[in-house]
């Protein structure tokens, strides 16, 4: 009996899936926010820690467990402190991407709009007015 194969999902999903161009636009730019407050970086914000090479280089899914711990010890219970490191992070980490770029294709629900690993990346790609990217639909 042959049957309908699993879709494998893993960090690596290049290996199982066809990498296609994607227009940005086509793409649901998700805003940063937590407790109702935005966490959306500028692009000022992101400039200024290129020009600076103020990095982040953990990623948000795999090292959530870490920035959140890290988040609440600094925020010390205030739910705007804890929006500000998160906005700090984004910021990072899309400035790692402007700078450095990045090798693996965004990962896009089956929808084929939604983001569902690789937003700052698609930021970063925004910020650096590409038109699109590669992508990979799960």
């Amino acid at each position: 009996m042959v049957g309908k194969l699993p879709i494998l999902r893993n960090r690596n999903a290049s290996n199982f899936r066809k990498i296609v161009k994607k227009k940005i636009t086509e793409i649901k730019n998700v805003l940063y926010a937590v407790y109702n407050i935005s966490c959306e970086p500028t692009k000022e914000e992101i400039e200024k820690a290129v020009r600076e090479k103020d990095f982040e280089v953990r990623a948000f899914q795999k090292d959530l467990a870490e920035l959140n711990t890290e988040w609440n010890k600094n925020a010390e219970n205030r739910k705007e402190e804890y929006c500000l490191q998160q906005r700090r992070f984004h910021i990072r980490r899309i400035a790692y991407f402007v700078l450095y770029g990045w090798k693996e294709p965004i990962l896009l629900c089956e929808d084929g709009c939604t983001v569902l690993d690789g937003l700052h990346r698609l930021k970063a790609a925004i910020h650096l007015s590409l038109e699109e990217v590669e992508v990979i639909v799960t």
